[in-house]
C-alpha cells in the first residue's frame, strides 16, 4: 500500500488547498479544544485533591483531638475514683485519726511525738 501512497501526489487546485485548510483549521480548533478540556480538568482535579487533602489533614487532627481527651477523661476517672475511695476512708473513725496523726503531728494526752525529720 505505500508504494501506492508514494505514486500519487495532491492536485494543486484552489478547491484541493481550500480542502487541505480546512482540514488543518478543523485540526488546529480540535487540538485547542482538546487542550482547554484536559486544563478544566487538570484545574477541578487540582481543585478536589486540595479538598481531600485539607479534609483528610483535618480528620486526622480530629483524630488526635479525641484520643487526647479520651486519655485524659481515663485519667480525670482514675482521680476520681481515688477521691471517692479517699471519701469513703474518711467515713472510718480509725482512718481520720491516723491521717491526723500523720499531717497535723495530733497526739493523745499523754503521748509525746518525736520528730525524726
Amino acid at each position: 500500500m505505500k508504494a501506492q501512497s508514494d505514486k500519487v501526489s495532491q492536485l494543486d487546485t484552489p478547491y484541493a488547498r481550500q480542502v487541505t485548510g480546512d482540514r488543518n483549521k478543523r485540526r488546529q480548533v480540535h487540538k485547542r479544544r482538546c487542550k482547554r478540556i484536559v486544563a478544566v480538568f487538570l484545574v477541578v482535579f487540582l481543585i478536589f485533591g486540595i479538598q481531600i487533602f485539607q479534609s483528610k489533614r483535618t480528620l486526622a487532627d480530629i483524630n488526635g483531638n479525641i484520643n487526647q481527651a479520651q486519655a485524659q477523661l481515663t485519667k480525670q476517672k482514675e482521680k476520681n475514683e481515688q477521691l471517692e475511695h479517699e471519701i469513703k476512708m474518711l467515713h472510718n473513725p480509725d482512718y481520720v485519726q491516723q491521717v491526723i496523726r500523720a499531717k497535723y503531728n495530733y497526739s493523745k494526752k499523754g503521748e509525746t511525738i518525736y520528730n525524726l525529720n
